[in-house]
Protein backbone atom coordinates (compact mmCIF):
# COMPACT_ATOMS: atom_id res chain seq x y z
CA UNK A 1 0.00 0.00 0.00
CA UNK A 2 2.84 2.20 0.41
CA UNK A 3 3.11 2.79 -2.74
CA UNK A 4 0.04 4.46 -3.70
CA UNK A 5 1.30 7.41 -0.98
CA UNK A 6 1.87 9.63 -4.10
CA UNK A 7 -1.99 8.95 -4.92
CA UNK A 8 -2.66 10.63 -1.59
CA UNK A 9 -0.64 13.38 -1.89
CA UNK A 10 -1.65 14.36 -5.06
CA UNK A 11 -4.98 14.30 -3.92
CA UNK A 12 -4.23 16.61 -0.96
CA UNK A 13 -2.20 18.96 -3.58
CA UNK A 14 -5.18 19.07 -5.66
CA UNK A 15 -7.51 19.91 -2.61
CA UNK A 16 -5.50 23.44 -1.95
CA UNK A 17 -4.06 24.28 -5.18
CA UNK A 18 -6.65 25.09 -8.10
CA UNK A 19 -5.25 23.77 -11.70
CA UNK A 20 -5.74 26.30 -14.47
CA UNK A 21 -3.60 24.20 -17.11
CA UNK A 22 -1.69 21.12 -16.87
CA UNK A 23 -0.44 19.73 -19.74
CA UNK A 24 1.92 17.56 -20.86
CA UNK A 25 2.80 16.81 -25.05
CA UNK A 26 4.44 18.16 -28.00
CA UNK A 27 4.10 22.27 -28.15
CA UNK A 28 3.25 24.16 -31.18
CA UNK A 29 1.68 27.19 -31.89
CA UNK A 30 -1.42 26.33 -31.76
CA UNK A 31 -1.25 24.89 -28.63
CA UNK A 32 0.66 27.94 -27.23
CA UNK A 33 -2.40 30.28 -28.25
CA UNK A 34 -5.12 27.71 -26.88
CA UNK A 35 -3.29 27.92 -23.44
CA UNK A 36 -2.67 31.72 -23.33
CA UNK A 37 -6.52 32.14 -24.77
CA UNK A 38 -7.85 29.28 -21.90
CA UNK A 39 -5.71 31.25 -19.10
CA UNK A 40 -7.13 34.77 -20.00
CA UNK A 41 -10.71 33.22 -19.56
CA UNK A 42 -9.45 31.75 -16.16
CA UNK A 43 -7.73 34.87 -14.65
CA UNK A 44 -10.42 37.02 -15.42
CA UNK A 45 -12.70 34.87 -13.72
CA UNK A 46 -10.65 35.04 -10.56
CA UNK A 47 -10.42 38.54 -10.50
CA UNK A 48 -6.51 39.09 -10.75
CA UNK A 49 -5.68 42.96 -10.98
CA UNK A 50 -4.76 43.78 -14.57
CA UNK A 51 -0.41 44.64 -12.98
CA UNK A 52 -0.76 41.24 -11.75
CA UNK A 53 -2.27 39.71 -14.55
CA UNK A 54 0.29 41.54 -16.85
CA UNK A 55 3.12 40.05 -14.98
CA UNK A 56 1.82 36.46 -14.90
CA UNK A 57 1.50 36.19 -18.92
CA UNK A 58 4.76 37.99 -19.22
CA UNK A 59 6.33 34.91 -17.24
CA UNK A 60 4.26 32.28 -19.03
CA UNK A 61 5.10 33.25 -22.72
CA UNK A 62 8.82 33.68 -21.56
CA UNK A 63 8.41 30.25 -19.70
CA UNK A 64 6.90 28.54 -22.92
CA UNK A 65 9.40 30.36 -24.75
CA UNK A 66 12.19 29.09 -23.51
CA UNK A 67 10.88 25.59 -23.60
CA UNK A 68 11.06 25.73 -27.28
CA UNK A 69 14.36 27.40 -27.31
CA UNK A 70 16.50 25.56 -24.75
CA UNK A 71 14.41 22.15 -24.72
CA UNK A 72 16.17 19.25 -27.07
CA UNK A 73 13.46 19.79 -29.45
CA UNK A 74 16.20 19.23 -32.55
CA UNK A 75 17.08 15.85 -31.12
CA UNK A 76 14.18 14.59 -29.78
CA UNK A 77 11.29 14.03 -32.37
CA UNK A 78 7.67 14.76 -30.82
CA UNK A 79 10.05 16.06 -27.01
CA UNK A 80 7.09 16.21 -24.42
CA UNK A 81 7.11 19.73 -22.48
CA UNK A 82 5.01 19.96 -19.21
CA UNK A 83 3.50 23.35 -18.30
CA UNK A 84 1.34 23.35 -15.40
CA UNK A 85 -0.47 26.43 -14.24
CA UNK A 86 -2.45 26.62 -10.66
CA UNK A 87 -3.82 28.88 -8.26
CA UNK A 88 -2.75 28.09 -4.54
CA UNK A 89 -3.80 31.36 -2.38
CA UNK A 90 -2.97 34.12 -3.59
CA UNK A 91 -0.32 32.94 -5.78
CA UNK A 92 -0.39 31.67 -9.15
CA UNK A 93 2.66 29.11 -9.60
CA UNK A 94 4.12 28.36 -13.31
CA UNK A 95 5.89 25.59 -13.71
CA UNK A 96 7.31 23.77 -16.63
CA UNK A 97 9.49 20.19 -17.61
CA UNK A 98 11.24 19.48 -20.63
CA UNK A 99 14.15 17.24 -21.71
CA UNK A 100 17.73 19.02 -21.69
CA UNK A 101 20.91 17.71 -22.34
CA UNK A 102 23.23 16.23 -19.05
CA UNK A 103 26.25 18.60 -20.56
CA UNK A 104 23.74 21.91 -20.13
CA UNK A 105 22.66 20.77 -16.61
CA UNK A 106 25.60 22.83 -14.77
CA UNK A 107 24.86 25.63 -17.03
CA UNK A 108 21.37 26.21 -16.53
CA UNK A 109 21.98 25.13 -12.38
CA UNK A 110 24.44 28.26 -12.18
CA UNK A 111 22.76 30.46 -14.15
CA UNK A 112 19.35 29.86 -12.09
CA UNK A 113 21.57 30.07 -8.90
CA UNK A 114 23.04 33.22 -9.85
CA UNK A 115 20.11 34.98 -10.35
CA UNK A 116 18.49 34.07 -7.25
CA UNK A 117 21.43 35.66 -5.35
CA UNK A 118 20.13 38.93 -6.97
CA UNK A 119 17.81 41.25 -5.00
CA UNK A 120 15.23 43.27 -7.36
CA UNK A 121 17.46 46.22 -7.73
CA UNK A 122 20.42 44.02 -8.88
CA UNK A 123 18.03 42.37 -11.34
CA UNK A 124 17.10 45.47 -12.88
CA UNK A 125 20.76 46.55 -13.69
CA UNK A 126 21.92 42.91 -14.85
CA UNK A 127 18.50 42.98 -17.50
CA UNK A 128 19.34 46.64 -18.38
CA UNK A 129 23.00 45.54 -18.88
CA UNK A 130 22.10 42.93 -20.88
CA UNK A 131 19.87 44.60 -23.34
CA UNK A 132 22.67 47.54 -23.51
CA UNK A 133 25.86 45.27 -24.06
CA UNK A 134 23.45 42.71 -26.04
CA UNK A 135 25.66 39.98 -24.68
CA UNK A 136 24.70 36.75 -26.08
CA UNK A 137 24.48 33.00 -25.60
CA UNK A 138 26.10 30.39 -27.62
CA UNK A 139 22.75 30.33 -29.31
CA UNK A 140 22.51 33.98 -30.48
CA UNK A 141 20.70 34.49 -27.59
CA UNK A 142 20.69 37.66 -25.11
CA UNK A 143 19.86 35.00 -22.23
CA UNK A 144 17.50 37.83 -20.60
CA UNK A 145 14.34 35.25 -20.41
CA UNK A 146 15.87 34.03 -16.86
CA UNK A 147 16.87 37.41 -15.91
CA UNK A 148 13.20 38.66 -16.30
CA UNK A 149 11.06 35.77 -15.24
CA UNK A 150 13.33 36.37 -11.93
CA UNK A 151 12.58 40.24 -11.63
CA UNK A 152 8.72 39.59 -12.13
CA UNK A 153 8.27 36.35 -9.43
CA UNK A 154 7.55 36.75 -6.00
CA UNK A 155 9.67 33.80 -4.74
CA UNK A 156 12.81 33.10 -5.60
CA UNK A 157 13.33 30.57 -9.41
CA UNK A 158 12.97 26.69 -8.07
CA UNK A 159 14.43 23.99 -10.22
CA UNK A 160 15.61 20.37 -10.45
CA UNK A 161 17.06 17.86 -12.75
CA UNK A 162 16.16 14.36 -12.88
CA UNK A 163 18.16 11.94 -14.72
CA UNK A 164 17.09 9.62 -17.80
CA UNK A 165 20.30 8.57 -19.14
CA UNK A 166 23.91 9.49 -19.46
CA UNK A 167 23.32 11.91 -22.31
CA UNK A 168 19.63 13.94 -20.59
CA UNK A 169 18.07 14.80 -17.88
CA UNK A 170 14.24 16.14 -17.21
CA UNK A 171 14.54 19.71 -15.91
CA UNK A 172 11.86 20.70 -14.05
CA UNK A 173 11.18 24.74 -13.07
CA UNK A 174 8.76 26.83 -11.29
CA UNK A 175 8.17 30.87 -11.02
CA UNK A 176 5.63 31.83 -8.60
CA UNK A 177 3.15 35.22 -8.67
CA UNK A 178 1.76 36.95 -6.14
CA UNK A 179 -2.12 38.18 -7.12
CA UNK A 180 -4.56 39.58 -5.03
CA UNK A 181 -7.86 38.19 -5.44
Amino acid sequence: MADLDYVAKFHDHLDRAQIMLAYDGVLSSEIVEAFISRLKQDIEAINVPKKERKRFFSIVVECIQNLSKHGNIAELKDTNFLVIVEKENETLKISTGNVVKAESEETIQQWINYVNTKNEEELKTLYKNGVTNNKLSERGEASLGLIDIARKSSKKLQYEFKKIDEKSSYFLFQTQVRVMS
